[in-house]
């Protein structure tokens, strides 16, 4: 799955969220923040910390690989 905006992300992450039974509250508590802060995630927030955002996944069980992208230029 191709994640090219904060709203993507977001989506994913409420998706599994939701598939696994948890609340936001769990999640944010398996996290370590506020379940504001996980709404605000969910939401396709911009200016979340990045580190936040992968522990957040990594909660989920969401694997995050990144590629490097053919420049057409080069």
């Amino acid at each position: 799955m191709r994640l090219r905006t904060a709203r993507e992300v977001g989506l994913l992450v409420r998706t599994e969220r939701k598939r696994q039974g948890l609340s936001m509250q769990a999640v944010a508590e398996r996290v370590g923040c506020s379940r504001q802060w996980i709404a605000a995630l969910e939401a396709g927030g911009e200016r979340l910390e990045v580190a936040l955002v992968l522990r957040t996944m990594a909660a989920l069980n969401i694997r995050l690989d990144a590629q490097v992208a053919e420049d057409a230029a080069a």
